[in-house]
């Protein structure tokens, strides 16, 4: 490491990204990200004990659901959004900047925004982290090879940091390594954040993992004191917040409220959302989540509440409510899938159908390919901007009803699935990849958390297998799928030396986690921290 600034030590640049490095790594750019730190890491801190406390009170049984909004009885709305968020019906999600072709490819897309990300469908590797605030700044900039001329003629870019969970190991600031995001926010807004006020494209932001309206405070703080110290308007910073946590989903108003002056609206995160009810609730008997592909769906109770009550909150108080992504993506090259191009279109649009039909503003596809069709379901479906005006009745959704976990039990086929995704994912995360592609659908940090929550789970409980009477999950029934999904993948695909290394360290990183004793709170926070992947 070098030692540029007497608070900040940096490391170097990523092999052959020396310019690009400099572009990014200033000596402003540094005292601006030092001074930021300076400024909130303690704040950061008391956030992340204050989520420790939470847990203990959840695990000795003296937290219960209920809905705890200091905000719900008073006159209030958020401040008016600028012309171009009032229309969000569609967004590319899951799109690292560090993919620079592929980040390219969206600028030209005929879509509402981009979510432009750092945390569920990006890899952070210092050449990825480096590598895709550079992209972001060349394209507000105008000067990324490739990109259309007229930046202004861009989606909109919602920029997604990392969640406070994750640390950037590559930088320290008076003597301790920074909290991801606050990195993230202070480089891409030192960059950036003059340019697309000027321009009218910005900045805003998705806020990821959001646990309790005291993190949005902090951010709103955050938010302040940005636009404060780089001299634009109050208010100019926007953000749309991922409702991805199940004691978020108690206070949603409060969340809101605490924004409301930087406020685009609130998200969905069905995968993110259930696997923090695992993470909180998963050793109790009451909260086995059954085999997702199965009995876990936007029409279950659970989630069709936790929808009708988030587009409920936003509504009322002028926000806008968007839902999740359609990870489904159409076949490449030589891929023989089941159905036709145009029949996984159609399941796309039958799935999403049913959040427009709630009232939801938007949502996220993967897939560059299904931009056009889902452009002409919104056409069809909805003649305005936006769905302000729809307001769904939640008179009778109670608090317990977000905790009525569907019953079931698990299958085979569920269980190989999740296996799969879960080691995959690992391989991928090892390899620099935020994503991978399995099965015609985008898998992501969102879908693998799910994925090993439920192994951990089922294996912790014995879940009852549907499809092989009288057989549980146990550990030793994971590790022979396991080893079994690994020789076929030695047979297919995984050829090479390096690549079978990696595959074998995936699967002893997948053992530790499914057989912790203790639930693993984050996976991406437990590979950040490995010394594998650093």
């Amino acid at each position: 490491m070098k030692d540029t600034k007497r608070e900040v030590l940096i490391e170097a640049a990523p092999h052959r990204l020396d310019a690009v490095y400099k572009e990014v790594i200033t000596d402003n750019a540094l005292e601006f990200l030092a001074q930021l730190v300076s400024e909130f890491d303690d704040d950061v801190e008391r956030l992340l004990q204050a989520r420790t406390r939470r847990r203990l009170l959840v695990e000795e049984g003296k937290w219960i659901p209920k809905f705890e909004n200091q905000s719900e009885d008073l006159e209030w709305s958020i401040d008016e959004l600028p012309e171009r968020l009032r229309n969000r019906k569609l967004d590319l999600g899951d799109v690292s900047p560090a993919n620079t072709v592929h980040f390219i490819d969206c600028l030209y897309a005929d879509v509402q925004g981009i979510q432009v990300d750092f945390d569920d469908g990006h890899c952070p590797t210092w050449r990825n982290t480096i590598l895709g605030i550079s992209n972001v700044t060349r394209a507000v900039r105008g000067t990324l090879q490739g990109a259309p001329a007229d930046v202004r003629s861009y989606p909109i870019l919602m920029l997604r940091p990392r969640a406070f969970n994750m640390i950037e190991h590559h930088c320290i600031v008076n003597g301790k390594e920074v909290i991801g995001p606050l990195f993230d926010f202070a480089l891409l807004m030192y960059h950036n954040a003059r340019a697309m006020v000027n321009l009218g494209i910005g900045p805003y932001f998705y806020l990821s993992k959001i646990e309790d309206p005291s993190e949005t405070q902090l951010w709103n703080r955050i938010f302040c004191w940005t636009e404060h110290r780089l001299g634009i308007p109050n208010g100019a910073i926007k953000a749309c917040v991922l409702i991805e946590n199940i004691l978020a989903a108690f206070r949603m108003e409060d969340i809101l409220y605490s924004i409301k002056d930087h406020a685009i609206g609130l998200n969905c995160g069905i995968w993110d959302y259930c696997a923090s009810i695992v993470a909180k609730f998963g050793k109790r008997d009451a909260y086995l989540l059954p085999d997702r592909n199965k009995y876990v769906n936007m029409g279950q109770p659970f989630l069709r509440n936790y929808m009708r009550l988030l587009i409920n909150i936003c509504h009322k108080r002028g926000a806008l409510a968007t839902g999740g992504m359609a990870a489904k993506v159409l076949p490449f090259g030589k891929d023989k899938p089941a159905l036709s191009d145009e029949e996984i279109i159609e399941s796309v649009k039958l799935a999403k159908s049913v959040e427009i039909d709630a009232g939801v503003d938007g949502f996220m596809i993967y897939d560059l390919r299904m931009v056009d069709a889902i452009n002409e379901l919104w056409q069809r479906r909805i003649h305005t901007e936006n769905q302000l005006n729809v307001l769904p009745n939640v008179e009778n959704i109670t608090a317990s009803s977000l905790l009525a976990i569907p019953k079931g039990g698990v299958t085979i086929a569920g269980l190989n699935n999740n296996i799969t995704i879960a080691l995959l994912f690992i391989y991928h995360w090892l390899t620099g990849s935020g994503i991978f592609f399995l099965n015609g659908a985008v898998e992501d940090s969102a879908t693998a958390e799910i994925s090993r929550s439920q192994l951990w789970q089922w294996i912790r409980m014995g879940a009852p297998i549907e499809d092989k009477e009288g057989t549980i999950v146990t550990r030793r029934l994971v590790y022979q799928m396991l080893d079994q999904t690994i020789s076929t993948a030695y047979r297919a695909w995984c050829i090479t030396p390096p690549d079978r290394k990696r595959l074998l360290s995936s699967k002893y990183m997948l053992l530790d986690i499914i057989s912790s004793r203790n639930y693993i709170e984050f996976l991406t926070t437990h590979l950040n921290d490995s010394h594998k992947f650093r």
